[in-house]
């Protein structure tokens, strides 16, 4: 564990859609972008936030959905039936997936004295994200300083002092009502804080508004674009970033790294 850690900070590294396994051919799409390149890039990104960040004694590596492209060998989104642009084998790309998660919880653990790592499911990605976090819970079963939580709630949720901290993938519900399913759901954790912060994914590119006593944030995706969104002329940016909470004053610093 670190020499010195602030016991009143909270580090949050939250990942939005980094879609490990899609294939991104550069002269189609500006950018190429395969498993390899996915797996580097969030390990760079998580590695350059956490370097930047204050030494708080907690961090978070909070996954907010399509970790992962494709959900298994179909190639297609479970629901829509959508056909995915992907790299390789399911097999591999699940593979280097928990490698990558396993390197981020890592690079977190050499900072923060514990680390919390909590993945939400997508809409790529509704089952193999299993797979990922009992992957990685079995990893870290015998690290006291890892907590992964095993849970099938699609929303996650945690108070820090007095601070409120939410995230959904952002797929199935307007940012208005899940703030206040939150409310509604949440109500001891929502009395006891005052600085609430929500955060999606899903649509790849930056929205925020406060909404109700929550800052929401619909933050920008990991990924690169593929070829679908650049045909629907979709121009975000990819992005990560490192938010710092104080247990009394909420948000304090917040990094950001991209291309």
């Amino acid at each position: 564990a670190p020499a010195y850690n602030d016991a009143d900070l909270l580090a949050v590294y939250p990942l939005a859609d980094v879609h490990i396994g899609m294939m991104a051919w550069g002269r189609e799409t500006g950018e190429d972008y395969d498993t390899r390149i996915a797996a580097n890039r969030v390990r760079e990104w998580v590695g350059r936030c956490i370097a930047a960040s204050p030494a708080a004694e907690t961090a978070v590596i909070l996954d907010v959905g399509d970790l992962t492209h494709a959900d298994d060998q179909m190639n297609q989104t479970p629901k829509s039936k959508h056909v995915l642009d992907v790299d390789t084998r399911h097999f591999r790309t699940l593979d280097i997936t928990i490698a990558t998660m396993t390197a981020a919880v890592d690079l977190a653990l050499a900072k923060h004295k514990h680390v919390l790592v909590r993945i939400l499911t997508g809409n790529h990605n509704p089952t193999s994200f299993m797979a990922v976090i009992f992957a990685v819970a079995a990893w870290y079963r015998d690290e006291p300083r890892v907590t992964v939580h095993k849970d099938p709630s699609e929303f996650f949720a945690m108070e820090w002092g007095n601070v409120m901290l939410a995230a959904h993938h952002g797929d199935k519900s307007k940012a208005e009502r899940m703030v206040l399913f939150l409310a509604d759901q949440y109500p001891e954790m929502w009395g006891r804080t005052r600085h609430r912060f929500l955060f999606t994914g899903h649509l790849h590119h930056h929205k925020s508004a406060d909404i109700g006593g929550v800052q929401w944030e619909q933050l920008r995706a990991v990924t690169a674009r593929d070829a679908y969104a650049v045909s629907h002329a979709y121009a975000a940016r990819a992005q990560m970033q490192g938010i710092t909470y104080h247990k009394e004053r909420g948000e304090i610093q917040r990094v950001k790294v991209g291309l």
